[in-house]
C-alpha cells in the first residue's frame, strides 16, 4: 500500500512583498531559492528528514536559515504544527550562540540579557508563525531581521536601565550632597587623590574606568558638536549616550564601594 502523505509535493510559493523605494519584488538569495525548489519536489518523508537534520556549520548539506523559515511557514499553513515547531527548535539552536555573543558586547546585566533573549524569541516565533506577508522578509534576510529586532530590544532595555540609574543617582546625590564622581574631580588629578580612589577604580570595568579618567581627571566633555574638540566619546570610539551609560554605572559601583 502506498503512503499518500509520503508522495505529497509542495506547490512552490513565490514572494509577494515589494520594496518601498521602487516597488520591486523581494528576491531570495540564489542558494536559498535553489534549496526551497528542491524541498518542494521532495516526498514528504525525505523532506522532513532533510529539514530536521542537524548538519554542522560549513557542511554543503546544511540548509540556510531563510530556507528553514520558508519551510516552517509552509508547515504552519498546512497545519503540520509538529514539523513547524521542530524547525523552530532547530533555528533556536542555531541563533542562540549568536544572540549571546551580541548581548555580551552590550554588557547588559545577566538578568536583563535573559529578558531580552526571551523577548527576542517571542518576537521571532510570532513573526515566523504569522501568515501575514510581513513575515516574508525573514525568508530574504534572516540575520538582518534578527539583528534589527535584537538591537531594538537592547536599546529599549538600556534606555530603561538608564532611567533607573539616573533616578537612583539623583536621589542618592541629593541625600549625600555630593557624588563619588565629583569627589574624584574636586580632589585633583594628583597621586594622592588617585591613590585614595585606586582600590575603588580597580572595581570598575576597563571601559568604565577610562570614561571616569577622561571626564573627571582629564576634564574632557562627554561629547561635543565641535568636530575639532577632543571628547570622551571620540577617544573611546562610542556615542555620547554610551559614555553616559558607562559613567552612571561607574558612579553606582563607586557609591557601593564607598558604602562598604
Amino acid at each position: 500500500m502506498i503512503d499518500a502523505s509520503n508522495a505529497e509535493n509542495w506547490a512552490y510559493r513565490p514572494l509577494t512583498r515589494t520594496r518601498r523605494e521602487d516597488n520591486s519584488p523581494y528576491k531570495r538569495e540564489r542558494q536559498a531559492e535553489e534549496e526551497i525548489q528542491r524541498l518542494c519536489k521532495m516526498r514528504s518523508r525525505a523532506r522532513r528528514e532533510t529539514l530536521l537534520a542537524r548538519e554542522p556549520a560549513g557542511s554543503p548539506a546544511r540548509l540556510r536559515e531563510e530556507t528553514l523559515v520558508y519551510a516552517l511557514r509552509e508547515c504552519a499553513v498546512r497545519g503540520d504544527d509538529e514539523m513547524a515547531w521542530g524547525i523552530a527548535e532547530l533555528l533556536t539552536e542555531r541563533v542562540s550562540g549568536h544572540i549571546a555573543r551580541q548581548l555580551a558586547k552590550w554588557r547588559l546585566p545577566q538578568e536583563d540579557a535573559d529578558d531580552v533573549t526571551r523577548d527576542l524569541f517571542a518576537l521571532l516565533f510570532d513573526a515566523l508563525f504569522s501568515r501575514e506577508a510581513t513575515g516574508e522578509f525573514w525568508e530574504v534576510r534572516f540575520w538582518v531581521c534578527l539583528d534589527r529586532r535584537l538591537w531594538n530590544l537592547v536599546e529599549k532595555r538600556q534606555a530603561s536601565l538608564d532611567v533607573q540609574l539616573r533616578e537612583s543617582s539623583e536621589q542618592e546625590a541629593s541625600e549625600s550632597g555630593e557624588s563619588s564622581m565629583l569627589r574624584i574631580r574636586d580632589s585633583g588629578p594628583g597621586p594622592e587623590a588617585l591613590a585614595e580612589y585606586g582600590e575603588a577604580l580597580t572595581a570598575l570595568a576597563e571601559h568604565e574606568r577610562l570614561a571616569v579618567y577622561l571626564k573627571y581627571i582629564e576634564g574632557l566633555p562627554e561629547e561635543s558638536d565641535d568636530p575639532k574638540r577632543q571628547t570622551v566619546a571620540k577617544i573611546m570610539g562610542v556615542t555620547g549616550r554610551t559614555v553616559r551609560n558607562y559613567l552612571r554605572r561607574a558612579e553606582q559601583k563607586l557609591r557601593e564601594w564607598n558604602e562598604k
